[in-house]
């Protein structure tokens, strides 16, 4: 399995975009969280750029980051993390979305995708300044301290 990470999803993967993030079989186990992110910053909706598709979450400046394995027959995105500046010292990860096959007792599951994508999220965090935090905004007692 080789993993690589993108702002971005080619255009002829739009399918596969909308059946990670809008029909994923584990979000029930969230369905609070996400009802409650949906009224705090909008609607996630994907958007065709030049470049290829990225999510925009409402009118904010919502950060998206894929992950894609290489060694796959399909080119679509296995996962994602859809995160923002919530204050000077925050950032939030909104939403975590991962392929049926790389969740965990997925065929995949030793990669820890989930894990993964948020691990990336506090490297980014990590090089922006005066972030101090990471929360999980469906759980808001889960913080990440940098």
């Amino acid at each position: 399995m080789k993993l690589i990470f993108s702002s971005r999803v080619p255009a002829e993967c739009k399918e596969e975009l909308e059946d990670l993030l809008f029909l994923n079989p584990r979000q029930y186990r969230v369905r609070e969280g996400i009802l409650n992110s949906l009224e705090e910053f909008g609607h996630p909706r994907i958007e065709q750029m030049a470049d290829g598709l990225q999510i925009r979450v409402g009118d904010h400046e919502a950060q998206t980051l894929f992950a894609f394995d290489r060694e796959r027959s399909e080119p679509g995105p296995v996962g994602a993390v859809i995160f923002l500046r919530t204050s000077r010292e925050e950032i939030a990860i909104i939403h975590v979305a991962v392929d049926d096959d790389y969740a965990l007792r997925g065929s995949d599951a030793g990669v820890g995708l989930g894990v993964t994508l948020v691990e990336k999220v506090k490297e980014i965090a990590a090089r922006i300044v005066g972030v101090r935090r990471i929360v999980f905004f469906y759980r808001r007692h889960v913080v990440i301290r940098l």
